[in-house]
Order: structure tokens, then C-alpha cells, then sequence
């Protein structure tokens, strides 16, 4: 029986651990922390039991890994995960201060009116997609060095690039002012075009549903370790895995071809196999210890993968004393007009009844600052410079700002406005450490951003024994994510033994085709496939108009 140490206890980590131990493999999991799931993961309040998330989770219907992973999991009533902890679909919508609510309730055609675009603002919008679509090395290479919002803001007006640029941090998850053309691209192309669809049981809620390519995403029935991680490290007990608490990893001892042990907390431990699922910032300190293993093709990207920094978004919660109705189930709200690009949930609109909101607490908002480089409307501070007081105020303002927020609530509950709710606590993520200096996380976040994707490594290692997981690796997923975690686990068990399973990321055969004609005008330097025929489209017009003039 080979040996393997899994290095973090995310969600990639414990993906790996999950293939390996069915497979016969003696497996073990050794996290820095005190519980399982990242950057995922959730906690109670000693003093009230309110649930906190560490950030906003959701799942599309292009999380096909993750998915198929949920159904291996078992309950204590002998249903699977995915049968019993993912909630109906979330309905996103755009909420602006002066306009009502937008929701995309009528596919493609919704599009325009909830990024508030003229018809050839949306035009040039999808124009500039398509684009992004139908390339594929071109992509990679050179839309993965432009800034998407900046590159769709000489297509749009003033109002138009705002909006859209807005759902970048709650639907991409890396903030508008770092994310890349090629990465928002490839997100929307997934989740427009995604295929298999998806099959849930009927629930409480109503008969069998199904999730599909532009359908709305899913959360959990209840707070993340609660439904998710503890259950699954509990199967994983249960099948062998031995967990390791509070044990972080510090050194790698490398022989010149391979790891010969590793150093973590006062343990030195040995293995057939190691895997680092740790996040890249603390990969690359690890690396940084051991020179030569530094220099090794892969683990050599880690430097320049993390050297723009942590990413941040910050959680809170919004707990209320009354019960808050919305006149739509499950509304998940973006607050397009706010500096800190706020995203919102009630989230007893997705959990299960019997999930304790915490003391007196009628109803729970969670939420995330999507953006931490723009100043915000009270202090002119951008989140990174905030105190927690003034972090807490400027969510404040710019909720009660929101006037399509404050419309909807009105509509539901009898005209009472939302600043006459009685609201107990704003609550943010206790890991957060704010000062006038900078704001610092317990662990740096790392996401996809502008020139990122040369230097996403891949899971097998010029080491033999040394692999690599996580989302910061080469998946099809590309974008930081659930899905990029769990197929990043199952990538690189799968590169220690060739029985594991990974589901393809799925893309339509006639964007596959025009991608592989852009391929070979991108080696021969000419234009975009797109721009190419649009040229010759209007060479043939004029050539046409010319031979009228001149025959008239």
C-alpha cells in the first residue's frame, strides 16, 4: 500500500484525498488550522451562535466535478450529499440605486435591460464576447493580459460599463479592476453554453428540478462545515483518512530527484507521495526553503503566480430582528451602484428551516465587498484602508443607498422600507484584521487575475512524488473556483493513478472550430477571426458600392 500526505484540507485537498483512499492508498490530510474547507468554510459566534461564511459561495451549472463528487458522499439516512444540501437556483439580480431591480428572466434578451445597454451598446457587447468566446490560444496568450473591464469600456456608455462591470466579483469572484478579458470570457461562455444538464430529487420545496446552461446557481441548505465538511471528513474517517489538526507544513526535504520527507509542526513525515493543496502564497514560501526544488519546471511558475498579491473580499452579515420578505424566492442581489461592489443573500431563503439563525435572529443577510481599491461614499477609504468601523458603516450606506433593494422590500412587506427593520449586528468575518495601514486576512487569498494564466501550474511535477491541487493549478475550469478545486483534487490523483476520473469541461463544437481557425491567423499575426470577417465583409460592400458608381 502506497503512502500518500496531502498538504491543506480545502476543498482540493480533501477531492484528492477522496479519489486516493477508494482506491486503496494509505491517506493522510495535514492542515495549518482547526477545521477543514479554505477558504469555504464557515463558524459560529460564541455569543449569539449567528452563522458566518467566509465568503459568498455558489455553484453553476458548469460544476460538473463537484456535482458527481456530492453524490459519492453518503448522509446517516442514506441519501447523498448532492440530494440533500444544494439549494433550488439563486435568481441574481442587478440592483441599482435609482432604477428598479433587473433579473434575467428572459435569457439573451434580458441581457440588454439588465445592464441597462441601448441596442448597440449591446452590440458591441456581445461582439467584444464573442470574441473571447471563438479564441483560444489568442486567449490564453493575449487576452489574458487585458483587463476586461477595461477593455469593454470604449464599447459602452458611462452607465452600461458600470453595470456590467459590477457582477465581475459576485459572479467571477476576482474583482473588476484585476480581472482579465480571457477569464470573464471563458466564465459566461460556461455558463451560457454548458451541457450535461444537471437532475435534482424533489424536496420540501416541490417536485424534481433541473440546472442547466443559463440557469441560476445553487447554494447550501445550511452554513458550510456544518453541511458540507464535516459530514465529508467524517466519511473520509470512516474510509481511512487520518487527519492532522493544527499541523502546518514548514519544509520539504528534496534529494535532487525526490521528496525524501517533509517537516510539519515537530512531526517529520514519510511518504510514498506528497501533495501540496495548500493556497499559492504559502506554496511559494515553502518552495522559497528549498532552492533547488524552487527551480523545478511547475513549482518555478509559484513566484510570478502570486506576485500581484492577495486578493480581497470581505464577508459580513446583516442580522435582523423581523422577518424580511422578498417578493421573489431566493434572491441574490448585486448592488451595482455601490463603491465596494456589495453582493447580497438573505440566506433563510436557501437554508432549511431547522438551521439555527442565531439568538433572536428573524432574519440573515450575508454578504461580500467584491472590490478593495475604490474609496467608499462616507470616509473616502477603499476597503483595504478601513477600519472595521468604518468598513461597517460604508456597507451601511451603500445598502440603504440602493433604492431597487429598498423598492423590493417595500413591495413585499406592506411598504415598510428597509431602514425601519430593526437590525441587531452587522457582523464581518472575524479573520479580517483591519487597520489605517492595510487589512490582512488569517490566510492570503489568491484568485484569478490578469496575467495569470501562463504561470497556473500544472498537478504532476517534474518531482515523481510530488503533486500539486488546487485552483490556482491548470484545470478547465480556468477561473478560481469550486469546480477549479475539486477538478484540480481529482486532476492530480488522477496523475497518481490513472483509474481516477475527471469530467471535461464541455464547449460547443462550432466555438471549438472557429477557436482553431483564430489559432492559426493568431500564429500568422492577422486579426481575430471575427474582426477578420467583418473586414472582408465590408471590403466585398464597398468593392460592390464602388462597381455601382463606376458602372452608373
Amino acid at each position: 500500500m502506497q503512502s500518500v500526505v496531502i498538504f491543506g484540507a480545502g476543498i482540493a485537498g480533501l477531492s484528492a484525498a477522496h479519489e486516493l483512499i477508494q482506491l486503496g492508498y494509505e491517506v493522510s490530510v495535514v492542515e495549518a488550522t482547526d477545521q477543514p474547507g479554505g477558504f469555504f468554510k464557515s463558524a459560529r459566534l460564541d455569543h449569539n451562535r449567528m452563522p458566518t461564511e467566509y465568503s459568498w459561495h455558489g455553484m453553476g451549472p458548469w460544476y460538473h466535478n463537484t456535482f458527481d463528487l456530492m453524490k459519492t458522499i453518503p448522509t446517516p439516512n442514506g441519501a447523498t450529499l448532492y440530494e440533500t444540501i444544494l439549494s433550488r437556483p439563486v435568481d441574481f439580480g442587478i440592483f441599482p440605486n435609482d432604477t428598479g431591480a433587473q433579473f434575467y428572466d428572459k435569457g439573451y434578451r434580458s441581457i440588454p435591460k439588465m445592464f441597462r445597454m441601448g441596442h448597440w451598446e449591446f452590440i458591441k457587447w456581445a461582439y467584444l464576447m464573442l470574441k473571447a468566446w471563438t479564441a483560444n490560444t489568442r486567449s490564453e496568450k493575449k487576452y489574458d493580459a487585458l483587463n476586461a473591464a477595461r477593455a469593454w469600456k470604449p464599447l459602452l456608455g458611462e452607465t452600461a460599463y458600470k453595470t456590467w462591470r459590477a457582477c465581475f466579483g459576485p459572479w467571477i469572484g476576482s474583482d473588476w479592476s484585476r480581472s482579465s478579458l480571457h477569464t470573464a470570457g471563458d466564465f459566461f461562455r460556461k455558463q451560457l453554453t454548458t451541457r450535461p444538464i444537471h437532475h435534482h430529487p424533489s424536496d420540501s420545496e416541490g417536485p424534481a428540478w433541473s440546472q442547466g446552461a443559463g440557469n441560476g446557481w445553487l447554494l447550501l441548505k445550511g452554513p458550510s462545515n456544518e453541511y458540507w465538511f464535516d459530514p465529508w471528513v467524517t466519511h473520509l474517517t470512516g474510509k481511512g483518512v487520518k487527519f492532522f489538526w493544527e499541523t502546518p507544513l514548514t519544509r520539504l526535504e528534496f534529494d535532487g530527484h525526490r521528496i525524501t520527507a517533509a517537516v510539519a509542526g515537530d512531526k517529520k513525515i514519510i511518504a510514498n507521495i506528497f501533495i501540496l493543496a495548500l493556497n499559492p502564497f504559502y506554496t511559494a514560501d515553502i518552495l522559497s526553503r528549498t532552492p533547488d526544488l524552487e527551480k523545478q519546471n511547475e513549482l518555478r511558475l509559484f513566484r510570478p503566480l502570486v506576485r500581484k498579491g492577495p486578493h480581497t473580499q470581505v464577508s459580513f452579515r446583516l442580522a435582523f430582528g423581523e422577518p424580511i420578505r422578498f417578493p421573489r424566492e431566493r434572491t441574490a442581489v448585486v448592488v451595482s451602484d455601490s463603491e465596494f461592489n456589495l453582493t447580497l443573500f438573505a440566506q433563510e431563503q436557501a437554508w432549511d428551516r431547522e438551521v439555527d439563525l442565531g439568538e433572536s435572529i428573524a432574519s440573515l443577510w450575508t454578504g461580500t465587498s467584491c472590490i478593495s481599491s475604490v474609496p467608499g461614499r462616507i470616509y473616502g477609504k477603499p476597503v483595504e484602508n478601513c477600519t472595521r468601523e468604518e468598513f461597517i458603516q460604508e456597507v451601511k450606506a451603500q445598502i440603504l443607498a440602493c433604492g431597487a433593494l429598498d423598492e423590493m422590500v417595500q413591495a413585499a412587506n406592506k411598504g415598510k422600507k428597509l431602514q425601519e427593520f430593526a437590525l441587531l449586528d452587522i457582523e464581518v468575518w472575524h479573520e479580517w484584521k483591519f487597520s489605517s495601514s492595510g487589512i490582512q486576512g488569517h490566510q492570503p487569498k489568491w484568485a484569478t487575475t490578469v496575467r495569470t494564466q501562463a504561470f497556473m501550474p500544472r498537478q504532476q511535477t517534474p518531482v515523481s512524488n510530488l503533486f500539486l491541487a488546487g485552483a490556482h493549478t491548470r484545470t478547465q475550469a480556468h477561473v478560481w473556483s469550486i469546480e477549479g478545486a475539486v477538478e484540480s483534487g481529482r486532476r492530480a490523483a488522477q496523475a497518481i493513478d490513472g483509474r481516477v476520473t475527471v469530467i471535461d469541461q464541455y464547449k460547443p463544437a462550432w466555438i471549438t472550430g472557429l477557436a482553431r481557425i483564430d489559432d492559426s491567423l493568431y500564429a500568422l499575426k492577422a486579426p481575430h477571426l471575427i474582426d477578420t470577417v467583418v473586414i472582408l465583409i465590408v471590403v466585398v460592400l464597398m468593392a460592390l458600392f464602388l462597381s455601382r458608381i463606376t458602372a452608373g
